[in-house]
């Protein structure tokens, strides 16, 4: 499918991206790139792998033009250079201003401008005019510029002979070098017309500081490895003295590829590992990377970044690909010998985020406090309406569990994804049931109930068995002479005691009597809840209790937890296990992290 807002085709492992391009290069390269050749790194069968993966051809494209620079004078106008001055039949003004992308408006010209044209035709200047300034020939840096030329060399057309192998092979011209030179043997032969298909026996005119020096290197000059020329239908690969690499990554490239496809997914970009990848130059020009032997990392922001593991691109086509696209980066082999170096070395070239080592616990939930303890930390600016970005890192060692998938998913679920790494590699999360220790049990929280209903259930949770609907005697007919008795709205039995809950006081005349038999009576308003409430439910039944701050890591069993959970609550003992009382909402998901060798259960009230 095609996505169009990030630009990207997908299903044939090719990749196109559409950037603006912004043009800092001298007039000759901005003529070598928009108006005579398209560049592209394409795969050529038979190449080495070193070539292979970044190839970078130089197409011949229709409308050639001969090109000639004019200084604009005072009251000069576009129409009256063309007409009186150049003698040039109509040019159209899009190929001027194409020629010529830094003056905006070509109707608004200003004295001393240079303006840069196309000759279709021999100028034809009336006798009053002089004649503008003739444009030096490009040469290669590599000729020398005398002040007498010496007569140019020729050479004999081969059987099978090209004008890039020429040039590349013959003269041992740099790639960079070969448009220069190819307009040079242009000039020097104006008799064949199309420089691309050469006979056999032709004599073709070189020039005399090439050819002199192809004949008297003893050592030729090395090519720039993985480029290749192309004019016409015709490529040529330079020579190159650097043996092939191996074509496929190793296997600790590999490994390391997966750890940045982990991290980078999680960003919500993308690690391309197969396929072509291209990078527009200019409107006619690309570069495709062959992204099974330099891979791409992308983040959403926009930022690119090259995995060269081999060192295969040279500093001449990085600085190439740059002029085109600035923010480009790339990563070489000593860069990419460990996740942790790659990834920073990614993230640093992003606009967006940052990746630092982390030197205290992050706050993940403040009740209960949760604190995350990462080691590296990724973070990413806000965007509009949602929080920043963060991504943890977590180094194990061999003796350290993963975390359970639903401890993951708890941390991501609070914004914080998680990542851990051991030996270079991710590891995957343990399902929560090859987890230990066992799960804290969670009981019904006893939230929104208060009073007698609250004392009730309460109770309950405490293994005692409270009963509603009894009688208890005050007075009795046998000894007092009549009967009294009340209905308690609760009675328990605890401990050989009785212990009255109701929610109605009683005279004090009757809670003395009930005391010296030995009954407590406890007093449920209506409104009672709340740690005070159960404080007096717990005195009341003479059940010792604290209020303290708990906390237990996780995973219990690690000498250095990736998580430590901590708690205010009331704490008792029933049955000889710990009993939490805590007065904040704890999320179903949270329930997994309350996890503790000691066992345990926790109520909400």
């Amino acid at each position: 499918h095609f996505r169009a807002s990030g630009g990207r085709f997908r299903g044939t492992g090719t990749h196109l991206r559409s950037r603006k391009t912004r043009s800092a290069c001298p007039v000759a390269v901005i003529l070598f790139l928009s108006l005579f050749f398209s560049i592209s790194i394409l795969p050529t069968p038979g190449l080495s792998a070193r070539e292979d993966s970044a190839s970078l051809l130089f197409r011949k494209t229709a409308g050639i033009y001969d090109t000639r620079v004019y200084i604009v004078e005072k009251g000069d106008r576009i129409a009256d250079i063309l007409q009186y001055k150049l003698g040039a039949e109509k040019i159209p003004y899009s190929v001027i201003r194409r020629m010529n992308p830094k003056i905006r408006d070509l109707n608004r010209i200003y004295p001393g401008q240079e303006i840069l044209f196309p000759i279709l035709e021999k100028p034809a200047l009336s006798k009053s005019q002089p004649s503008p300034p003739e444009t030096p020939p490009l040469r290669p840096p590599s000729a020398a510029s005398p002040d007498k030329e010496p007569a140019a060399e020729a050479y004999k057309i081969k059987e099978g002979d090209s004008i890039s192998r020429i040039i590349l092979t013959e003269l041992k011209v740099n790639p960079p070098d070969a448009l220069p030179t190819y307009r040079l043997i242009r000039e020097l032969n104006p008799g064949i017309s199309d420089p691309n298909t050469l006979q056999a026996g032709t004599l073709l005119k070189l020039p005399p500081d090439l050819a002199r020096e192809r004949t008297s290197s003893p050592e030729p000059r090395q090519a720039t490895p993985s480029l290749a020329l192309t004019i016409g239908n015709e490529t040529t690969t330079p020579p190159s003295t650097t043996p092939p690499p191996t074509t496929r990554m190793s296997p600790a490239a590999e490994a390391l590829l997966g750890t940045i496809r982990s991290v980078i997914g999680k960003m919500k970009g993308s690690v391309t590992a197969s396929g072509n990848y291209f990078i527009p130059i200019r409107e006619n020009a690309q570069i495709t990377i062959d992204c099974s032997l330099i891979p791409v990392a992308e983040l959403d922001d926009g930022t690119t970044v090259f995995l060269d593991f081999e060192n295969r691109l040279s500093e001449d086509l990085k600085g190439l690909i740059r002029q085109g696209w600035p923010g480009a980066g790339f990563l070489a082999r000593e860069e990419l010998r460990d996740g942790l170096s790659c990834l920073r070395g990614i993230i640093r070239a992003s606009r967006n985020y940052t990746m630092a080592k982390t030197d205290g616990p992050f706050t993940l939930t403040t009740k209960p406090e949760i604190l995350v303890f990462t080691d590296w930390m990724i973070s990413g600016k806000a965007k509009a309406g949602l929080a920043p970005y963060l991504q943890g890192l977590f180094l194990l060692g061999d003796a350290n569990r993963p975390l359970s998938a639903d401890e993951v998913g708890f941390i991501q679920k609070n914004g914080l994804y998680v990542t851990e790494i051991r030996e270079g590699r991710t590891v995957t999360s343990v399902p929560a049931t090859a987890a230990a220790p066992a799960p804290v049990s969670i009981i019904p929280d006893l939230k929104g109930l208060n009073g007698i209903s609250f004392a009730e259930r309460f109770l309950n949770v405490l293994g005692e068995k409270p009963a509603r609907n009894s009688e208890v005697k005050i007075f009795e007919q046998s000894r007092d002479g009549f009967n009294l008795s009340v209905a308690p709205d609760l009675l328990l039995w605890k401990g050989g005691k009785r212990y009255i809950l109701h929610s109605k006081k009683l005279p004090e005349q009757f809670v003395r009597i009930l005391q010296t038999a030995g009954t407590e009576l406890i007093f449920c308003g209506d409104q009672e809840t709340g740690r005070p409430f159960v404080e007096t439910l717990l005195r009341g039944i003479s059940m010792p209790f604290s209020f303290g701050y708990f906390s237990f890591r996780i995973p219990e069993d690690d000498k250095r937890p990736r998580l430590a959970v901590s708690f205010a609550a009331l704490k008792t003992m029933v049955g000889g296990e710990p009993l939490y009382l805590i007065d904040f909402d704890l999320p179903p998901e949270a329930r997994i992290l309350f996890q503790s060798s000691r066992g345990g259960r926790i109520i909400r009230y």
